[in-house]
């Protein structure tokens, strides 16, 4: 009967120092990449448009007919409406 109370004991006291080890928690990682506070403090909605070709392409906010910034290929690019 000792020896069991002594294993729940044991037990016990594992499974608080493995909780304790969780509860510091370093954060979320993606690619193992830390994410920063900057990274998830706003969320970001991209505009997705395709062209004549069949080519997709990313703008964020108001699109102009202009220059645009295009986040999938990362340069700018001339928008025409036609």
């Amino acid at each position: 009967m000792e020896i069991l109370k002594l294993s729940i004991r044991v037990m016990a006291f594992l499974l608080s120092i493995v909780s304790i080890q969780n509860c510091e928690s370093r954060g979320w990682l993606v690619g193992n990449l830390p994410l920063t506070p900057q990274d998830t403090l706003s969320n970001t909605v991209f505009i997705e448009i395709v062209d004549v070709d069949s080519i997709k392409h990313r703008y964020h906010g108001k699109i102009y007919e202009h220059s645009n910034w295009c986040y999938l290929h990362y340069d700018w690019e001339k928008v025409e409406v036609k």
